[in-house]
């Protein structure tokens, strides 16, 4: 039943420096997984050329970080990346829970077929990895050095001096920037000796890869207390080659050494298929502990050396956030950088890299721990709650908002420090701090279907919407715009403009998606973020936000860290988490009567006893 995956290796080649040439680097980029990679592509799609260190000779093994948001996949397609993943990969929008035997939960992801990707995507890390490693080679600005460790590296000032091991000996070498996307045990975070803050939940997980013989859907599954795990948890993925990922929740006291063994694996594994009636043939892909954290650094820009991925923080399993969230990291981190290289921007572009990162990991850390502290109950009162919410899921009463395992969406840059806040009233459109959305349209170049994203470069880009060519607003405004070599300008009217030196998208549903109808304009970011939208357009405040977007207004401020990110909770949520809390801080032996009192005191001021025994009825069946 135990196979081994094969793996592409890469032999060690020599670079320049151990042959005697000097050579200054602008970019040396520390970890070839999925962040290091994308911010590789994102460089060399802005013209900086980088260096990849890499310690290892191949790519990773396994499943790993499985689960590919959409914005994660649009990332990828900006910079040409997408075509193997996309070939490979499998969609997916929903899943259900289990309590024992009972289904307690079916939940469908929000979708809309004129996007150009599904909510979810399954493929495993390794293929990621080796589909994102094909592109680089194919890129001459990107050096890929296979079996090369950054020993340690000094700052002489105006450069940073590295030291690299090889196989051949070790070398030396200058860059300008250490960008580390090293994982979650950075070599250059023990370098520094900076660590990182937060949250380590007492919850391990077994990780599992098999390939399994079914045809059972692609859907995230979850049971709480089967018999193949009782009173934990199990989780399931379908992914490429009819390969399953399984994730074992492991008991407080077990053995994690112990349950890695075949023999345990394996008993484990076909005790779960044959709970769940899976009968047909499987072997073992691959198997690896997990320990669930909600952890990030203080600030992810240290000077020249800065942080991206699980590097600059971890997040929970739950909801899928860790790897998706790193690409959003080097996807926002490559422009910026690049900016400042070309001397196009201060070097504060920076600080508004960890800034507004720094506030999305708080955001994705404050909806992951709420997973969390369902998933995997960190003490007694805790676990009585949850088992409580998972029996009352047997019944009529609500508690849907409290299972759904709110599956990573992109978060938008609230309040970004690179935005102009919005000083008109909008009824609907896209807000500044979004992406804009990537709906279905037809190419002015080749008039072939395509996608808003696809039809713009990695530029600060325009959108100026034309209602009416006749307005003498819009000949006024053309003119101002063409002195602002800054930006790439697209016109999107709804009719053809003939002799236009602009790009010309024709699409009515475009200017209501954008709550254009009477004109205007939306400044969007190169990371395709929204920066400004006006309905009258003015060369001051155009000019105002260019600047604003390149961090010329940083200049001798600096920058507030963020602490906490305020993620409304629904009624069920806050009602969970006070409750939590409250068993949370009291003996065992005194959470019944806590309970009881809180039941009586509901009870008397509801002054509603029939409602009251309806629900001491529905408790009872439930429990029985």
């Amino acid at each position: 039943m135990i196979s081994d995956s094969r793996i592409e290796t890469y032999s060690f080649s020599c670079p320049q420096e151990i042959q005697g040439q000097f050579n200054f680097h602008h970019v040396v980029i520390v970890g070839a997984g999925p962040i290091g990679l994308t911010l590789a592509l994102t460089l060399e799609r802005a013209g900086i050329p980088c260096v990849l260190l890499e310690d290892d000779h191949k790519v990773c093994e396994g499943s790993r970080a499985i689960g590919m948001s959409r914005r994660t996949l649009e990332i990828w397609d900006s910079l040409d990346a997408i075509d193997e993943i996309i070939a490979k990969g499998l969609d997916w929008k929903g899943g259900r829970s289990f309590y024992k035997e009972h289904e307690i939960l079916n939940f469908q992801m929000a979708d809309d077929i004129n996007l150009m990707y599904r909510p979810m995507f399954n493929i495993q890390q390794s293929l990621t990895e080796q589909f994102l490693v094909n592109k680089v080679n194919q890129r001459p600005l990107i050096d890929l050095r296979w079996q090369s460790r950054l020993l340690n590296f000094e700052d002489k000032g105006d450069f940073l001096e590295l030291t690299v091991h090889t196989p051949k000996g070790d070398y030396k070498a200058q860059s300008k920037y250490i960008v580390a996307c090293d994982g979650a045990k950075s070599s250059v975070r023990s370098l520094m000796d900076i660590h990182l803050e937060g949250t380590s939940y007492e919850a391990t997980y077994l990780i599992v890869d098999i390939k399994l013989d079914t045809n059972s859907p692609i859907e995230r599954r979850c049971w709480f207390d089967a018999p193949s795990n009782p009173g934990l948890t199990v989780l399931m993925h379908g992914q490429p080659g009819g390969v399953w990922r399984l994730d074992f929740q492991l008991g407080e006291h077990e053995d994690v050494n112990e349950s890695l063994k075949d023999e345990n694996i394996i008993l484990r594994i076909q005790s779960h298929l044959d709970y769940i009636k899976e009968h047909g043939d499987w072997e073992l892909v691959w198997r690896s502990p997990y320990k669930v954290h909600s952890r990030s650094l203080d600030v992810f820009n240290h000077g020249k050396v800065i942080f991206a991925g699980d590097a600059a923080h971890l997040m929970p399993i739950f909801g899928i956030r860790g790897l998706n969230s790193g690409v959003e990291d080097a996807w926002n981190l490559g422009w910026k950088l690049a900016q400042v290289i070309k001397n196009q921007s201060p070097v504060q572009l920076l600080d508004a890299y960890s800034y507004e990162r720094k506030k999305v990991f708080l955001e994705n850390a404050a909806l992951a721990n709420r997973n969390a502290l369902f998933m995997t109950p960190p003490n007694a009162g805790i676990r009585l709650l949850r088992d409580a919410v998972l029996s009352l899921a047997l019944g009529e009463t609500v508690v849907q908002d409290i299972l759904n395992p709110k599956q990573a969406t992109y978060v938008p840059l609230r309040d970004s420090v690179l935005s102009v806040l919005e000083d008109e009233k909008w009824e609907k459109g896209p807000k500044v701090g979004e992406v804009i959305p990537d709906f279905k349209l037809l190419n002015p170049i080749d008039a072939k279907r395509t996608h808003l994203q696809k039809v713009i470069d990695l530029r600060t880009c325009g959108f100026y919407f034309v209602n009416d060519l006749n307005d003498k607003k819009v000949e006024a405004d053309l003119k101002m715009l063409s002195a602002f070599n800054e930006i790439d300008l697209i016109l999107i009217s709804k009719f053809k403009i003939l002799n236009s030196k602009y790009l010309n998208i024709v699409d009515p549903d475009l200017h209501d998606l954008f709550d254009m109808n009477e004109g205007g304009f939306y400044l969007v970011r190169v990371d395709h973020h929204i920066a400004a939208r006006w309905r009258r357009l003015e060369k001051n405040l155009l000019k105002n936000a260019i600047d604003t977007i390149q961090g010329f207004h940083l200049l001798g401020k600096p920058l507030k860290k963020p602490e906490f990110i305020d993620v409304p909770y629904t009624q069920s949520e806050e009602t969970y988490k006070l409750l939590g809390n409250a068993l949370n801080g009291i003996e065992s032996n005194n959470q019944g009567l806590l309970l009881m009192k809180l039941c009586l005191i509901q009870a008397l001021e509801q002054n509603n006893i029939e409602k009251f025994k309806s629900n001491v009825e529905a408790a009872l069946k439930d429990i029985n």
